[in-house]
């Protein structure tokens, strides 16, 4: 670390702090982990490890999004304060006493570990290796002293745990909200512009998944839109993780966007319930739980989205004409074709393949969508599914040794 650090001094909890900068170079060199300081090699090893493995992914980003930044490592100083320096600001008339900017001097005898974002530091630390140009990128730092005695250790232990557990990561919606690579959260947000009324802002729940009486007003919620444009796009294009990281040609957005909007434009037309909530004859709230919870829309339940999604990703998989190239344009009436093929499907919460699966004792069982999913495919005659397999899961469910499956659906 550079022996003298510009810094801004603050205080909260009886505890001094300093917002400084660092380069990779000096964070990588002089900053280790929390558990390094524990002297437990085994411990250690294990950790590191674990470091490792969870931020791959970070180091990646560094590696590869020209566009990178990273929020402020906290960083304990341990073994001796450090001498603050204050710097006066009377020659500027808009800065008072009252702030504090000034200089960090270091003796050399402080050990610097991570208190918070340690898997930022794991990651910084691999990608120099690298790519050694980014030694000279900076990344800010919240520097707190720490006095070597047992009372400070409990103090920074106390710190270390705190900020660990209360640190809140964010929701999937979150995260489709804000995503700027993933082209599958853009898309997805571009249909909430769309002028397809039922996926417009005030029907969409952004900060989570589920939905409550609360939520009488929401079609759905973002991350179960995702879910259902994740698995139509994947059976498209078979996209894997790291395509999803980093942002595609304006080209290949375009596309993916038209696929999506192919779809729930077809939907729109076919479901007459998202009709009568876009003219206000019904609320999102009364489609999804009428009185007789039995005539509840599949489709106004995020793990209805969920499963019909999964059923059209497996229709579309059986076209000849997918998948597709990344990105690629999709012929026209690729999805519609999809979308005809399980048409005939009810999607009323009372009725078979949901009646006793998700839709069990008049309560939502969501751990039973896959075997949903797997009766839905069954009646409509899209997947390869072994059948005997299907019987026996469908028995073991119902505790019934001697139900049937159900029939197969003709077209209308």
């Amino acid at each position: 670390m550079a022996d003298l650090i510009p810094v801004v001094r603050g205080e909260i909890g009886g505890r001094e702090y300093y917002i400084g900068k660092m380069t990779f170079q000096e964070l990588a060199a002089k900053v280790q982990f929390y558990n390094e300081l524990e002297e437990d090699p085994e411990l250690d090893e294990l950790l590191q490890r674990e470091l490792s493995k969870r931020s791959e992914d970070m180091t990646t980003y560094l590696l590869n999004q020209e566009e990178r930044f990273y929020g402020a490592i906290i960083v304990a100083a341990w073994g001796g304060k450090p001498h603050y320096i204050r710097v006066r600001m009377e020659d500027h008339p808009l800065l008072n006493d009252d702030f504090e900017f000034g200089l960090l001097k270091f003796d050399g005898r402080q050990e610097y570990f991570a208190l918070d974002g340690q898997h930022r530091l794991r990651s910084i630390k691999d990608a120099i290796e690298s790519k050694r140009e980014l030694r000279t990128e900076e990344v800010s730092v919240i520097i707190v002293t720490h006095d070597k005695t047992e009372e400070g250790n409990i103090r920074t232990r106390r710190l270390f745990h705190t900020l660990n557990k209360y640190a809140r990561p964010t929701t999937t919606g979150e995260n489709v909200a804000l995503d700027e690579d993933n082209v599958i959260s853009i898309a997805t947000r571009m249909l909430l512009k769309s002028g397809i009324s039922i996926l417009s802002a005030p029907y969409v729940k952004v900060d989570k998944k589920n939905l409550t009486k609360k939520d009488e007003g929401k079609f759905t919620s973002l991350a179960a839109l995702y879910d259902f444009n994740q698995a139509v796009l994947d059976a498209i294009y078979t996209f894997d993780k790291d395509y999803l990281r980093f942002r595609p040609d304006a080209s290949h957005v375009e596309n993916v966007y038209s696929v999506l909007s192919e779809v729930w434009v077809e939907l729109r037309e076919r479901v007459t319930e998202f009709r009568l909530v876009e003219s206000l004859t019904k609320t999102p709230g009364e489609v999804r739980e009428p009185e007789d919870l039995a005539n509840g829309h599949l489709l106004f339940r995020p793990i209805g989205l969920r499963i019909y999604g999964n059923i059209v990703a497996m229709a579309l998989s059986e076209d000849k004409s997918v998948p597709i190239e990344r990105g690629a344009e999709l012929g026209a009436g690729v999805c519609v074709k999809a979308l005809d093929r399980i048409a005939h499907l009810p999607l009323t919460l009372g009725e078979i393949p949901w009646r006793g699966t998700v839709f069990r004792g008049g309560r939502i069982d969501t751990g039973a969508w896959r075997l949903a999913m797997r009766l839905a495919c069954y009646m409509v005659g899209v997947g390869q599914l072994d059948e005997g397999k299907l019987l026996s899961d469908y028995r073991s469910h119902l505790d019934d040794e001697n139900v049937e499956l159900p029939g197969r659906l003709k077209k209308p």
